[in-house]
């Protein structure tokens, strides 16, 4: 035989809220009132042995208990289950800023590009500047014409590259410029929300809200919920009936007993 399941830390609220109305039901205080007890201290008396004995009433409502359990287990298995693919899902989804950072962050050499395109034709224009100044000045004073020529040679070629290169640096910056002005906007448009009109003369209202966003889908969702407070409130009912009221008429009938016990010895004794 298997154990029963024990008592679950929160189920007890629910435990004490079926004690709640047990204590409050016309049989009980009328028992209260038959034993000329039906006072508050009395009532919390009942409560607290209630309360300790727990355990021991929840028993009586075992089999219920453990229906209600594995319902609630397999909810909440099914539930983790629908949850899993659109948290996966928005887990693995990029975000906009990493969409607008990807160019930058995932090709490396990309970056270097532009400054390479800034820096190539200024440091060409001024070894160009440099070079054609001294090679000028020595083939003016007619000394070491050889050294003359090759600095000219290497200031027209670093000229040359300069304007290379800031043709190509413009060419780019346009290129880019066209490229962006094409490319669509990040936001998009929010959608239109149409009132709330069903084009036909005869709808069909939906009798249960929808689920929240990322669970099962409706009729799914609502049956595991519903399947759930149904054991739920069976064993509620056999907990009340089973288990707490017994217990307490139980204790009523003992408390009975011994007040009467105790008169008589009182009467005898007098």
């Amino acid at each position: 035989m298997t154990a029963s399941p024990g008592l679950q830390a929160e189920d007890r609220p629910d435990f004490e809220r079926a004690l709640h109305q047990a204590l409050r039901t016309a049989e009980i205080r009328e028992a209260l009132g038959r034993s000329g007890s039906s006072g508050g201290t009395d009532i919390q008396r009942l409560r607290s042995q209630a309360l300790v004995e727990s355990e021991a009433i929840a028993t009586a409502a075992a089999p219920e208990y453990a229906a209600y359990l594995r319902q609630r287990a397999a909810a909440a298995a099914a539930a983790s289950t629908a949850l899993g693919p659109s948290a996966a899902a928005v887990s693995a989804a990029p975000t906009a800023s990493a969409v607008r950072a990807a160019p930058f962050t995932t090709a490396g050499g990309r970056g270097l590009l532009p400054a390479l395109a800034v820096l190539t034709p200024a440091l060409a224009g001024a070894s160009a500047a440099a070079f054609l100044l001294l090679g000028g000045l020595l083939r003016l004073s007619g000394s070491q014409r050889e050294t003359a020529d090759a600095l000219l040679t290497a200031g027209l070629t670093s000229a040359t590259i300069a304007a290379v290169t800031l043709a190509a640096g413009m060419v780019c910056l346009v290129v880019t410029a066209v490229r962006h002005r094409s490319s669509p906007p990040d936001r998009q448009p929010r959608p239109h929300r149409r009132p709330h009109a069903h084009p036909h003369p005869h709808p069909h209202p939906h009798p249960h809200p929808h689920p929240p966003s990322g669970s099962q889908p409706p009729y799914a969702w609502r049956r595991d919920d519903a399947a759930v407070a149904t054991a739920r409130d069976a064993w509620l009912r056999a907990l009340l009936h089973r288990g707490i009221l017994p217990f307490l008429r139980e204790r009523l009938k003992m408390s009975h007993t011994l007040s009467r016990t105790s008169q008589k010895s009182e009467k005898g004794s007098t």
